[in-house]
């Protein structure tokens, strides 16, 4: 029963003006009343379709007690735009390069509106769920229910599904909502999705030609010229998920054997959001979490280092988590790596459940950490083009790796008998290719359109690949023969997991450089990068080989070669650190001007 809209039907033409001003005011305010039960009351629709992963199974029927967290993320508002205010502040030549975003202004450019808050609200409400939390920029709800609870809201069932390992999860069937709710939501985290499918990174054994420690990498790539004060305000990060810990006691000995040079403390890092260290009983440390954060700190030693961790089970609800966590945080590290990623249609196969909805918000999150001026480096993968012996097929580059506002690293080695000339790595394929859901960027069109031109690029058929799509990878390292601690032991490892905390390492010295001079970070990393070696300078090209190659190697029936210039196996090559702080010591300082909120927020939010 909604008395406004009667009594609106009814005016008394006679009133005064005051009496009419009154009469709207209840008009509006019963009206709102009844705007949220009538729009939650309209007919349900499909917000999120189930997942069936492969080597998963559905069991039996949850029990209704059992918990779950679950986190709506509603629509962001002017995406494309988003993207255009990161190429302004990311781009070498732009009178804003380096004013990066604040958070409060990337929450006014793309938040969603306060009713379409309060109608999900009220729908949360209206079904039982009444201690939904909204997130601190108002883009997501977080709220914990048992499965009875969750059953009613999404008008759908939990079930357990089990794998061959004999691990299980909870796993939603369809989620249900009205129309009108759907249409303000962009994805639903915590109910479907499974655990990554993560092979080891590969291992060498003792006899590798060429034992990789921070020592060699310094000295191969020039790292010097930088002192680093030992500050607060550079930060860096790597991130660990499902099952990969990071231990001290490792990391300390590792420290002492291979970075002898070190201060004391500049072995240290800490935990972020909860602990990072192996669980007291069941699990050591992880080879992977080892080499990440060895590798992004002993490189560089005494720039600040944290370790964030999300061990949950869901494979894209944890990157939701460390997104999401990254976003609310006032002054979170200014450079992430992460060594993990998917191969192949992540969103059409619902990989790891990772659906295109889901996989959207998380990418649509990461232009907002571009925008705020945080560098995210991620491993190109392992899987070289991501093509397979028998047959010719549409080749996937890695996601997230692909994704458009991330710097992609893939990996080389040594040539053999040599300690000085580069080839791609060959015991596996350095990931690389051509994404068929991501347009090629701006800053590479020109690089990617002479590397398709180039008779030696030894491209796939036409139709095994998006030759108008994002390209990977962005530049790459050695990635073979990492000295890395384990649980006391010392292995050698190799991979793209390898490279990729290394050039992150590169970064967050470069920061370290601005950040004393009263500048800004360098932030979204990539127009940088693809100016600079268009330049000639910064990258040593890299010509020999291809990702012709599985992660063990063996050949598949299409990739890409190596080439002059950027290629989809390597990039634009490996650093000359000594050229890239030279050409960073040339940039704009990236420092604004106090004016006023509302000149800042008119200057920065509107597209020059």
């Amino acid at each position: 029963f909604c008395p406004g809209l009667r009594l609106a039907a009814t005016p008394r033409l006679e009133l005064r003006m005051v009496v009419g001003m009154q009469f709207f005011l209840l008009f509006a305010a019963l009206t709102s009343f009844c705007v949220a039960p009538l729009a939650i009351a309209s007919p349900t629709v499909t917000l999120q379709a189930a997942v069936e992963v492969e080597t998963w199974s559905k069991g039996a029927k949850a029990n209704a007690n059992e918990v779950l967290n679950v986190v709506i993320a509603l629509k962001n508002r002017e995406v494309e735009r988003l993207s255009s205010e990161v190429l302004e502040v990311s781009s070498p030549h732009s009178p804003r390069y380096g004013q990066h975003l604040q958070p409060a202004e990337i929450s006014a450019l793309t938040g969603p509106q306060q009713a379409s808050q309060h109608l999900i609200r009220q729908w949360l409400t209206t079904t039982g769920v009444e201690t939904a939390t909204l997130s601190k920029w108002g883009d997501r709800f977080h709220f914990r229910a048992n499965v009875s609870q969750v059953e009613a809201l999404f008008s759908t069932k939990v079930h357990w599904y089990n794998n061959v390992a004999g691990n299980a999860i909870l796993q939603a069937m369809d989620l249900h909502a009205p129309v009108s709710v759907a249409t303000e939501v962009a994805a639903v985290f915590g109910l479907h999705g499974v655990p990554i499918d993560r092979p080891k990174a590969p291992r060498q054994s003792s006899t590798a030609a060429a034992k990789i420690t921070p020592e060699l990498l310094a000295k191969h790539y020039g790292v010097a010229g930088v002192e680093v004060s030992r500050g607060a305000k550079n930060r860096r990060a790597t991130v660990e998920f499902q099952g990969q810990y990071t231990a001290q006691k490792d990391l300390s000995a590792w420290f002492a054997q291979y970075v002898p040079g070190a201060k004391q403390g500049d072995e240290i890092f800490t935990c972020f959001p909860g602990a990072c260290e192996p669980p007291i009983h069941g699990h050591g440390s992880g080879v992977e979490a080892m080499l990440d954060v060895e590798y992004i700190m002993g490189p560089a030693p005494g720039i600040k280092t944290e370790v964030w961790s999300f061990q949950n089970t869901a494979w894209c609800t944890d990157l939701k988590d460390w997104t999401s966590r990254l976003l609310d945080h006032e002054d979170p590290p200014l450079v992430f790596s992460i060594s993990y990623g998917i191969q192949g249609n992540v969103s059409l196969d619902k990989r790891m459940g990772c659906s295109e909805a889901i996989s959207r918000n998380i990418e649509e999150d990461f232009a907002k950490i571009a925008a705020r001026g945080i560098s995210l480096i991620f491993s190109s993968g392992d899987s070289g083009s991501g093509g397979n012996l028998l047959f010719k097929h549409p080749l996937w580059p890695v996601w997230p790796g692909s994704a458009p506002h991330v710097t992609a690293v893939g990996a080389t080695q040594f040539e053999t008998f040599s300690q000085s000339a580069e080839r791609a790595v060959t015991s596996y394929g350095s990931g690389g290719g051509f994404s068929w859901r991501f347009p090629q960027q701006p800053w590479q069109r020109e690089a990617v359109e002479a590397y398709k031109q180039n008779p030696g690029a030894g491209l796939p058929r036409s139709q095994d690949f998006n030759a108008q799509g994002r390209a990977t990878p962005d530049v790459s390292a050695l990635g073979l023969g990492y000295q890395v601690m384990a649980n006391g032991h010392t292995v050698a490892v190799g991979g793209t997991s390898a490279s990729a905390p290394f050039f992150a390492s590169l970064i967050s010295l470069l920061n370290e450089h601005r950040l004393q001079n009263g500048k800004s970070p360098l932030g979204f990393l990539n127009p940088l990068l693809y100016e600079m070696a268009k330049n000639g300078t910064g990258f040593t090209d890299v010509t020999v080989g291809d990702n012709h190659k599985d992660r063990t190697g063996i050949p598949v029936r299409e990739g890409y070669s190596c080439t002059k210039g950027w290629d989809a196996v390597t990039g634009w090559g490996t650093p000359v650190f000594g050229e890239m702080l030279q050409y960073v010591k040339g940039l704009p300082s990236g420092r604004r001007e106090h004016k006023s909120s509302e000149e800042s927020e008119q200057d920065n939010l509107v597209l020059v």
